[in-house]
């Protein structure tokens, strides 16, 4: 049996291969979206992570909540069974965005498939974060939009729920309350049948992609024929209603799964500087079945791009022309690009580095999950693969800190020991790198953003204030003797 399940989660920090999953809700429901369960799972907050001041002034969970949860080992097997449930369609409110980034990354991390979700056992992913951007430009009538004090609209879920009075059980930011929310929205727009059933099809990989290729190359540029589409995303932004004419320009060579389109709406992207043989532009990197929906360049669909951007899109089109030899090497070159290697990558981070775990990686890591608690250690010891045993020792030194972890193992704590170190450390040489050119949020960031919260102290609700004050003394604590409180 096909189920949905609505999820949600909050979280440490904004990094998914950093930062932890802190509240994880769901609620399964039918087709017809009537319920028939639900999950609140709370995380203990482990021991690598500086917690983002910024992040928790928005979700405002507290330490007891936090202490009173599960460790993250603990709530990765649970959740990683409720999403490969078979025949489970997850899906929440800008999910595909944000929230299975970390999903994957926590169930990698905790040596579990970070991809089974996604198509094994009937099992799927949508996204109602593009869906409402669908219905906001061709179908608005249903809802009541808010609007921001600019007087722009807003996509935001907080706002949709309260301006069209949504019932739902906790305060904004809260998971379960968010979960709530986007099941409601989902009823209002699964009374729109046909446009329904149109937006959810896009989710599916096979039908998404068939619908692409049947879209006409009406376009040559030199001796090469290009499609000429529209895309839908809430990126665009309001003010160009969301959608962007578009060139799909081709296939990834390195990375099978992904097309590449231009954008063909922004000024200054066609200009060609003297001493460069092709255009200095960025391409849109799209996946069957994810958040950027693809519709084709019919007069319906048209008379929704701004009369800017359509002007925009003529004198694109003409400088193509005009530079046909320039946008030919152009697409070529990005045709065959290859994300670069990180060197010093960090474990956590490392899943789209490292590749699929081998044949003898999945022995060894079921080994570890079928053992008992007190013996993985032992086991992690004697593990062959130099990946799996790190990723292993982590876990153990972030969920099982106690008398189990006795023994030669624990010789390969030292590892773990020096990712402590630099994630305290005021040296930057010691950042923790990740996949995005980026760095593991360390103390040093914590302090900033704390140091920026107190000088709008006086503006905290009373419970941020509480929340606030906890901070301040567990970053001291962890700048005093790196062990939190």
């Amino acid at each position: 049996m096909q189920t949905y399940l609505f999820y949600d989660v909050e979280t440490s920090g904004l990094s998914p291969a950093f930062d932890q999953i802190l509240t994880f809700a769901g609620i399964r429901t039918d087709l017809a979206l009537n319920e028939l369960s639900r999950e609140l799972i709370t995380i203990k907050l482990r021991r690598d992570i500086v917690p983002s001041p910024h992040a928790f002034m928005t979700h405002c969970l507290t330490y007891d909540e936090l202490e009173s949860g599960v460790s993250e080992y603990e709530a990765a097997l649970k959740i990683h069974r409720l999403f490969n449930t078979p025949g489970t369609i997850s899906l929440g409110y800008n999910s595909l965005g944000f929230d299975d980034d970390f999903l994957r990354f926590l169930f990698y991390r905790n040596l579990l498939d970070p991809y089974a979700h996604q198509y094994a056992n009937q099992c799927s992913r949508m996204d109602l974060f593009p869906v409402t951007t669908l219905f906001r430009i061709f179908c608005d009538h249903v809802l009541q939009w808010p609007t921001l004090e600019n007087g722009r609209p807003s996509l935001r879920l907080e706002l949709l729920s309260q301006t069209n009075g949504f019932k739902t059980s906790g305060r904004a930011h809260e998971a379960m309350n968010d979960v709530e929310a986007v099941i409601e929205l989902a009823r209002i727009f699964s009374q729109q049948k046909e446009i329904w059933e149109y937006a959810l099809a896009f989710f599916n990989k096979a039908k998404d992609s068939v619908r692409i290729n049947a879209m006409e190359k009406g376009c040559r540029i030199g001796r090469a024929d290009f499609r000429i589409c529209l895309m839908v995303s809430a990126s665009f932004g309001s003010k160009n209603n969301y959608i962007a004419p578009v060139i799909h320009i081709g296939e990834s060579v390195p990375y099978k799964n992904q097309s590449l389109w231009i954008r063909l709406d922004l000024e200054d992207v066609f200009e060609k500087s003297d001493d460069s043989e092709i255009f200095d532009l960025f391409v849109i990197r799209k996946r069957p079945g994810d958040q950027l929906i693809v519709l084709p360049c019919l007069d319906r669909f048209q008379s929704k791009i701004t009369q800017g951007a359509q002007k925009k899109f003529r004198q694109n089109l003409v400088k193509i022309q005009s530079y046909t030899d320039v946008f030919l090497k152009t697409v070529q070159h990005h045709l065959e690009y290859k994300y670069p290697l990180i060197p010093d990558i960090d474990t956590d981070a490392a899943l789209y580095q490292s590749g699929f775990f081998s044949y003898s990686e999945k022995k060894e890591i079921s080994r570890f999950h079928g053992s008992e608690d007190l013996k993985k250690a032992g086991i992690c010891g004697r593990f062959l693969s130099v990946r799996v045993k790190t990723m292993a020792m982590r876990i153990l030194l972030r969920n099982f800190m106690g008398p189990g972890l006795t023994g030669d193992a624990l010789v390969e704590s030292q590892e773990y020991t020096d990712h402590l170190r630099r994630l305290f450390s005021k040296n930057d040489g010691d950042q923790i790198p990740g996949y995005r050119n980026d760095a593991k949020y360390d103390l040093v960031k914590g302090m900033h953003d704390l140091r920026e919260i107190q000088e709008k102290e006086k503006e905290l609700t009373p419970l941020q204030g509480e929340i606030f004050s906890w901070l301040k003394l567990y970053m001291e604590q962890l700048a005093f003797n790196a062990e939190p409180l």
